[in-house]
C-alpha cells in the first residue's frame, strides 16, 4: 500500500465487498479481521429513521469479525459524508486473520436508538457481507436472527438490493 493510504475496518453493510465498491470502486479489499473487547449492535439511529450496525465495548471474550479496506485519503473523506455526522471515525488495533495487527479507521455511532429497528435491505447487506467473508456461523446466526423492518420506500428496497443480481 502507498504510504497515503488508510486501512478501513468495515463491520456494517460495508461488509459487502459490492456494496462497498458501488461506493468507493478503488477500495482494495485487505482482509477479515477481528475488534476484540466489541460487539456487534443494531443502534445507531440512522437519518432515515431505522436502525445500523454500531460497535460497543464489552466483555473481554467478545469480539467483532469485519472486514479491512485499504482506502486513498480521498477516499476516507468521501466515506466520512457517507457514513456522515452520527457516526465518529475512530482508530482502533484490530487484529488480521494472519494474526497480524494493524490500526484501522472505523466509524462508532454517536447518536443511538433504542426503539427502532433495521431494514430489512440493510440486514441483507451486513449477512452477505458476514457470508461473503466467511465469518464462523454463530456469528452469521446473530446477524441472521436480528429482527428487522421492511422499508416502506420499495424503490429503496430494490435499489439496495439490485446489486446482488447477476
Amino acid at each position: 500500500m502507498q504510504t497515503d493510504d488508510y486501512f478501513y475496518f468495515a463491520y456494517g453493510s460495508n461488509l459487502s465487498t459490492l456494496r462497498l465498491k458501488q461506493r468507493l470502486p478503488n477500495a482494495r479489499l485487505i482482509g477479515t479481521a477481528i475488534l476484540q473487547g466489541h460487539q456487534l449492535t443494531f443502534d445507531m439511529l440512522s437519518k432515515d429513521g431505522s436502525a445500523k450496525c454500531n460497535i460497543a465495548s464489552a466483555s473481554a471474550p467478545m469480539v467483532v469479525y469485519g472486514v479491512v479496506y485499504g482506502l486513498t485519503q480521498s477516499e476516507i473523506v468521501e466515506l466520512d459524508n457517507i457514513e456522515g455526522p452520527r457516526y465518529e471515525r475512530v482508530v482502533f488495533n484490530v487484529d488480521l486473520m494472519n494474526r497480524r495487527t494493524i490500526a484501522a479507521h472505523c466509524y462508532v455511532a454517536n447518536t443511538f436508538v433504542s426503539n427502532q429497528l433495521p431494514f430489512t435491505w440493510y440486514k441483507q447487506h451486513v449477512l452477505n457481507g458476514a457470508l461473503e467473508h466467511g465469518f464462523p456461523a454463530p456469528y452469521v446466526e446473530r446477524i441472521k436472527m436480528q429482527k428487522s423492518i421492511v422499508d416502506e420506500n420499495e424503490n429503496k428496497h430494490i435499489l439496495e438490493l439490485n446489486i446482488y443480481k447477476k
